[in-house]
């Protein structure tokens, strides 16, 4: 990072916990998005076992190096507080696009692999000029990362832009949440952009879980 960074917010990719939360808490918001529809579409890792539970502990670890870099206007809002010593979010990007495209997109999904899930989502959404022309009209960002967006090839790198995507829904007030406080929260697009089968989807598994 340049010298003198300092971030107002931060969208982290992993299972981020609340201050607090026990280490092996099972968490609402990954047991929501590994129901139908979203089981075939965008469905995270559970992270209170094995790998998951060391990605779990390796995002705690990142989180409390990150907020080394918040500065002081942001550690003071504590409302925000998701896990860290300031406003610290969890991004779920392949959920992040998946919301965003119409059903007809998931028809003809291709057999993919193990984490060739995510670019494909991305190039359906940016390729199709979705997520530019829609987001940029919410999003007060620079042109540079709009073509940036556009123009990014890289595995990481995409999944780092839409994280920064997160981050600035999380910071204008408009983000949705999905979760509970005993496990944490995934940021996610405001409801009013989501596609209706990620709508319905969601309350569906909303009343499954009460």
């Amino acid at each position: 990072m340049p010298g003198g960074f300092q971030a107002d917010v931060i969208a982290v990719d992993g299972p981020l916990l609340p201050q607090g939360a026990n280490e092996l808490v099972r968490r609402r918001c990954e047991f929501l998005f590994s129901r139908s529809p979203f089981s075939n579409r965008c469905k995270p890792g559970l992270s209170h076992f094995g790998f998951g539970l060391k990605l779990r502990r390796a995002t705690a670890e990142a989180c409390a190096q990150f907020s080394n870099v918040l500065g002081d206007s942001a550690r003071a809002t504590g409302e925000a507080l998701v896990g860290c010593r300031g406003p610290v979010f969890e991004a779920f990007p392949n959920a992040f696009l998946a919301v965003l495209l119409p059903e007809e997109e998931f028809r003809s999904t291709p057999t993919l692999k193990r984490g060739q899930r995510f670019d494909w989502l991305y190039e359906r959404a940016v390729g199709a000029g979705r997520v530019t022309s829609t987001l940029s009209k919410r999003l007060d960002l620079p042109g540079e990362v709009w073509g940036r967006l556009a123009a990014e090839t890289d595995h990481e790198r995409r999944a780092a832009l839409v994280c920064l995507l997160t981050a600035a829904f999380a910071a204008n007030g408009t983000a949705k949440k999905v979760g509970e406080a005993e496990g944490g929260w995934f940021w996610l697009p405001p409801i009013d952009l989501w596609q209706d089968w990620a709508k319905d989807g969601l309350i569906k598994t909303e009343e499954e879980f009460r």
